[in-house]
């Protein structure tokens, strides 16, 4: 019995001790853990998929929608383009990019939204979310 309670009191000592390094000390252990707070930066690239991930249509060449991997379906965001400072405002229509293959990719817009912030492929953009 006593070695369980040596081994209980060992063990939480050992978790209550690891907590700050757990934390994340570098913009790089943020981007990996997600536990990045709004509002969010990152970069932005161009998506013309027709079928969002819940299944409903997309039109990417018409329609100022976004896909982001954390916001939920419907969120309202609002794009900055950091170079030159031009905003447009776009809903959350489908789930992307996969930071597992793009690291460094926060969103992806479709062409007329990409257009409208003067994004040409790729750009960096900082993101809020805006009440519906």
């Amino acid at each position: 019995m006593s070695i369980r309670v040596a081994f209980m009191l060992s063990a939480l000592t050992l978790f209550a001790g690891g907590q700050g390094a757990l934390a994340a000390d570098t913009f790089e252990d943020l981007w990996l853990t997600r536990i990045k707070p709004p509002p969010y930066s990152g970069v932005a690239t161009e998506f013309d998929d027709t079928v969002a991930a819940d299944g409903k249509r997309l039109h990417p060449h018409r329609d100022l929608v976004c896909a982001h991997m954390l916001e939920p379906f419907g969120q309202r965001l609002r794009v900055t383009n950091v170079a030159n400072g031009k905003s447009v405002i776009c809903t959350v229509a489908d789930k992307g990019p996969n930071r597992r293959f793009w690291p460094r990719r926060e969103i992806d817009l479709t062409p007329p939204t990409s257009k409208a912030i003067g994004c040409d492929g790729m750009c960096n953009v900082s993101l809020e979310r805006v009440a519906q």
